[in-house]
């Protein structure tokens, strides 16, 4: 287990959205250049940057044109790597997004692949052996190209599949994950981890890390278990500190699978919805911080201590404000109940993940067009506000050039001059999890939530949240309060928090 990792706090930037230093409405490397010093005074200390990959942008920078490459969109490759450096001259690590299960259809080793003339590439995506019969079972595209077959799609029509194989093949199309045929594309994905990190990347966030040997069910991913082991093994050989996180939702799986972290996210249902029961969600109970008999909260603490404890000697999980492919916090959580969301975020095990722009409440913009496929997942993704001067301080586009509309609700400096905001009680945290060990690593014991009271222990340190609407009381064998948000006070062994508030204790 990397040990060091616990005392991470990772902030993720869709470069999109971040900030436009070129002045052509998208974000660029040069703009987050330019605030990196707040990213810093955050207290965080690392950066997640999602795509930054040549692409044609038909799924937000997922669907890759160029492993190798920067998109001109955001700089060149010398500006991407200038980006490394500042990040790294200010004590903080980077770690990119690695799309490891498609491409896009106009990357080149896939257009060879899709060559009706023999290719060295031709085993590296999965196509069938007929245009005209394409089983069921499987997402095909078929009659774009002239290869004599139909090829797998992973979502979207413009993103064909890698071939890592198959564990159980069928079809005469089909190939075994370890057959030398297929190897090749995990020795391509190598290639593109270790470029990356000979030139100073720290890392990686896999994308559907757990969507490679096609045929395997959500239960059992032994094979991409295994794929993924000799892989990271390969590359720990020569980069031993490489940063791997996995979006796999499954850490009995993707933490054998030798990655140091996994996302806590509503993926197979069986993980986000575990912890939050989101289906239950309407307009009088939307979060789960209302804890009523429509939500067992008592369950989902202790769904959540087992998969942590199960794993500790393994790795990681890491909570999430949000990230670009879910609703902001903002649209289902008031300003009390965002208050302690991030009170809860900060105080659970693992290494927590911060969203551009939840720290000073930026909204999810509803109802917005989708842009480059982004359907649902568009209001996410909107600019990061920085103050009131035109376009919010993020560009100096015209209006209508902007990569998406700019939230008029919010900004960094409106923030950053309420010494009330969640901006400062966010930065508050941080710091207080990065000074206290018994804020880090693994250890969680979840005590109750009776009397409406959620309760939580970190080491020596007692956590109490108070969600409902009257002041309680609570009998703790507690030295003093290290920590208060909202109202609280400790007498005599008896714990009195005010309506909504939350409390770290230190035990006696």
């Amino acid at each position: 287990m990397n040990n060091r990792l616990k005392d991470e706090v990772f902030y993720e930037i869709y470069p999109n959205s971040f900030k436009d230093a070129n002045n052509d409405g998208y974000g660029d490397f040069q703009g987050i250049i330019e605030k990196l010093d707040y990213v810093k005074n955050l207290g965080v200390t690392a950066i997640w940057l999602n795509p930054h990959f040549d692409s044609p942008f038909k799924d937000g920078g997922y669907d890759v044109k160029d492993y190798f490459h920067a998109s001109k969109r955001f700089g060149t490759d010398e500006e991407f790597l200038k980006l490394v450096d500042e990040i790294h001259s200010r004590g903080m690590k980077i770690i990119i997004d690695l799309v490891c299960g498609h491409t896009s259809e106009e990357n080149e080793i896939f257009l060879k692949s899709a060559s009706p003339y023999p290719s060295e590439y031709d085993d590296m995506f999965i196509w069938s052996d007929n245009p005209w019969e394409v089983p069921q079972d499987y997402n095909f595209m078929r009659g774009r190209f002239d290869r004599h077959g139909a090829y797998m799609v992973n979502f979207f029509s413009t993103q064909p599949a890698l071939n890592y194989g198959f564990k159980n093949p069928i079809y005469p199309w089909q190939i075994h994950y370890k057959d030398e045929r297929v190897l090749k594309t995990r020795d391509y994905m190598v290639s593109v981890m270790e470029h990356y990190l000979s030139k100073g990347v720290d890392g990686f966030r896999v994308d559907m890390a757990d969507y490679l040997v096609k045929d395997e069910s959500h239960e059992d991913k032994s094979a991409s278990i295994e794929v993924w082991q000799d892989m990271i093994g390969r590359v720990r050989k020569n980069y031993p500190n490489a940063i791997f996180v996995s979006e796999w939702c499954n850490p009995y799986q993707s933490l054998q699978a030798g990655f140091d972290l996994d996302f806590v996210l509503d993926r197979h249902n069986d993980f986000f919805n575990d912890l939050a029961r989101r289906e239950d969600w309407d307009k009088t109970n939307k979060s789960f911080l209302k804890i009523n008999s429509t939500l067992n909260i008592k369950e989902n603490m202790e769904i959540m201590e087992r998969k942590i404890l199960d794993n500790k000697d393994l790795g990681y999980l890491s909570f999430i404000s949000c990230n670009h492919d879910m609703p902001r916090p903002t649209r289902f959580l008031d300003e009390k109940e965002l208050r302690m969301f991030y009170t809860i975020l900060f105080t659970l095990p693992g290494v927590p993940f911060l969203y551009y722009g939840d720290e000073i409440e930026m909204i999810y913009h509803e109802g917005l067009p989708s842009k480059e496929c982004g359907y649902g997942r568009t209001g996410t993704r909107t600019p990061m506000v920085w103050d009131n001067s035109f376009n919010k301080g993020f560009s100096n586009a015209k209006e209508e050039d902007l990569f998406l509309p700019i939230d008029p609700t919010t900004s960094v400096k409106d923030k950053q001059n309420d010494k009330d905001s969640i901006y400062y009680l966010v930065k508050e945290l941080i710091k207080f999890r990065k000074e206290n060990e018994d804020l880090k690593g693994n250890n969680i014991k979840f005590i109750t939530c009776d009397n409406r009271l959620l309760v939580y222990q970190r080491n020596n340190y007692l956590v109490v949240i108070n969600p409902s609407n009257e002041t309680k009381d609570y009998d703790v064998n507690a030295s003093k309060i290290l920590f208060v948000d909202g109202k609280a006070s400790l007498k005599d062994d008896k714990l009195s928090i005010s309506s909504q508030s939350s409390v770290i204790l230190l035990l006696k």
